[in-house]
């Protein structure tokens, strides 16, 4: 099993290609959450069931975590690009 390496122990090719997947998890999750709310915010106003509006907004409890993780690995190829300037 590969060991998860800091980003500071990564190449710049390596955060480079994270920062690329990171970008697609966090694109696709936005849209899968998008379409969830939707559709929970439709069936809950169909049904009558007005609870079930507190639902969406928990969702972005799941994104806070991708989204901090591409800040840091932004942050982290930034500070690269700083030093070698």
């Amino acid at each position: 099993m590969p060991k998860n390496k800091s980003l500071s122990d990564l190449t710049t090719e390596e955060l480079d290609k994270k920062k690329k997947q990171s970008f697609a998890i966090m694109t696709s999750f936005a849209i899968i959450m998008i379409i969830a709310m939707v559709i929970l915010i439709y069936l809950s106003l169909r049904a009558k069931k007005y609870a079930l509006l507190g639902i969406p907004a928990t969702l972005f409890g799941g994104f806070i975590p991708i989204y901090s993780n591409y800040k840091q690995i932004e942050n982290e190829i930034k500070s690269r690009q700083s030093t070698k300037n």
